[in-house]
């Protein structure tokens, strides 16, 4: 190896899965420090970013189960293969409650049992970093809340090279119709918690909860302006995670009276579900469409692109709930989640539906897009100075999972 360049080495490691690199860390020192340099890591991850033919899609599943609830999924290049689940180790396991995924972002997965017992988690490396306690200052006011929610969420900082975990809390008065909220935010290259701006509106719980959508160096969601009992106007809100400030994003133009607002992410890029119906059967919502807007910009209404529409399946099975995953290896089709229960894929060109062969018997779940990357905790992965040698050893908030 003495005679090839070490650029083409380089080149050529960066291109390999994490399993291959942690073995490779054993070849030499030489093999350790490059796989180990600040470096290295933002080139592999760039490599895992981009669009491979070759690659699989790989997927979280935080399944609806009371324990051992979470699960891996890698679809192939053949969408018509059939998947199969498998039960994911990881280091918040507990006997009597499920673990919940509340995040996923450039290789790091953000899982937690509760408020106290949480942390930041990279599946491939097996690393794990337990987040300190988040303590919130409740403000005073006359009446007792009417109902309290905590809404999460976890990002990268393009702009400071950090990730970073959102925690707001809020408190709802119905006798005043007021809320009071308080935002946290977790850095993990500074390794604490800090109070930032408060959120303006009460949070909409989604489909997926009240977990941020991450997309773009922010989080978003929608958030309900009044508070009165009639119809509420609802708003878009990203926290910019480098200016850690809210700020309210114009929502498409010529959207019609959409019954329904979900929000994904798709290529880094926002997007808006919008579902339009006529009926409600029974208690479940049956919608005629929906559309998909992507944010392609700097959150103006001249930023969005309508990206395709679904028509209701034929027959019995109907949806009310369809979010988009994650594009296909090929670019040619899009990976929907159906109702928490299933998997879709939507040809681009043909505007059609196929079911996604999935076994295991989950009934239902959310999922998550996963990367396998060499990001470690102690550091926001940006210029050599700010990986310290050792730091993440000697750091007993970071364990190793597992051999």
């Amino acid at each position: 190896m003495s005679d090839v360049p070490p650029e083409v080495i380089t080149e050529i490691l960066s291109r390999l899965p994490v399993k291959s690199l942690l073995r490779f860390r054993c070849v030499s020192k030489s093999f350790k420090s490059l796989i180990d340099s600040p470096k290295f890591i933002k080139a592999h991850l760039k490599q895992q970013q981009e669009p491979n033919p070759n690659a699989n899609l790989n997927l979280i599943l935080e399944a609806h189960y009371k324990t051992d609830n979470l699960f891996s999924l890698e679809f192939t290049t053949n969408t018509s293969a059939q998947h199969h689940p498998k039960k994911l180790d990881h280091p918040l396991k507990q006997i009597y409650g499920p673990t919940q995924v509340l995040g996923s972002c450039r290789g790091l997965v953000y899982i937690s049992n509760n408020m106290s017992d949480n942390g930041i988690w990279n599946p491939s490396t097996k690393r794990f970093r337990r987040l300190p306690v988040c303590k919130f200052d409740r403000a005073p006011c006359k009446q007792g809340p009417g109902m309290e929610q905590i809404c999460q969420g976890f990002g990268y900082d393009r702009t400071d090279e950090d990730y970073k975990v959102v925690t707001i809390a809020q408190w709802y008065y119905p006798n005043e119709l007021k809320v009071v909220s308080e935002t946290m935010v977790y850095s993990l290259k500074f390794g604490g918690w800090k109070k930032v701006q408060d959120c303006p509106y009460m949070v909409l719980k989604e489909g997926n909860g009240t977990c941020a959508t991450s997309a773009g160096g922010a989080l978003y969601w929608m958030m309900q302006m009044e508070l009165s009992l009639s119809y509420s106007r609802l708003v878009l809100v990203g926290l910019n995670l480098g200016t850690e400030r809210f700020d309210e994003v114009p929502l498409p133009k010529n959207m019609g009276k959409p019954l329904t607002f979900n929000l994904a992410a798709l290529n880094e890029c926002l997007c808006l579900i919008s579902g339009y119906g006529t009926c409600r059967n029974g208690k479940n919502l049956v919608l005629d469409h929906i559309d998909v807007w992507m944010m392609r910009g700097c959150g103006v209404e001249q930023s969005w692109v309508k990206l395709f529409t679904v028509e209701q399946l034929e027959g019995r099975q109907h949806f009310s709930y369809l979010r988009p995953i994650a594009y296909s290896v090929t670019g040619r089709e899009v990976l929907l989640e159906m109702d928490k229960r299933k998997f879709l894929w939507f040809s681009l060109e043909k505007k059609s539906l196929k079911h996604a062969k999935v076994s295991g018997g989950l009934d239902t779940f959310d999922s998550f897009v996963t990367l396998g990357t060499l990001v470690p905790l102690y550091y926001g992965g940006g210029d050599e100075k700010d990986g310290k040698k050792g730091v993440e050893e000697q750091d007993d908030s970071v364990i190793k999972e597992m051999k």
